[in-house]
């Protein structure tokens, strides 16, 4: 089983403002991509996230970036992670979701 994201998360959320400025305005697949190659570099760079895998940090990030920015109800998100609803908002204020990756299983409001 894997672990529970609480401690690793803190790197993720360190990472936001980084990612959301990559992937403001790009097409769909661009994010998509940018998301995967960003998630590549995260655990590379970050000696904490070397046990998790690549798919893991790129599912988790447009989940936190969406959660983040207030995307979907709170309810759409795990109950753990509902505290983090519309916490850092993003700089225009968007809500529009981040679907580069909708597999995760807690992005209730896509599926």
């Amino acid at each position: 089983m894997s672990k529970h994201w609480k401690d690793d998360q803190i790197h993720l959320l360190k990472a936001i403002p980084a990612y959301r400025m990559m992937i403001a305005g790009k097409p769909e697949k661009e994010a998509q991509q940018i998301t995967k190659e960003f998630a590549e570099t995260l655990r590379t760079n970050n000696v904490e996230l070397h046990h998790r895998s690549v798919q893991s940090i790129n599912e988790r990030l447009p989940y936190l970036e969406n959660l983040l920015a207030g995307v979907f109800e709170p309810q759409n998100y795990a109950q753990k992670d509902q505290h983090l609803y519309y916490s850092k908002p993003r700089v225009d204020d968007g809500r529009e979701p981040i679907l580069c990756n909708t597999r995760h299983s807690y992005n209730g409001a896509i599926r």
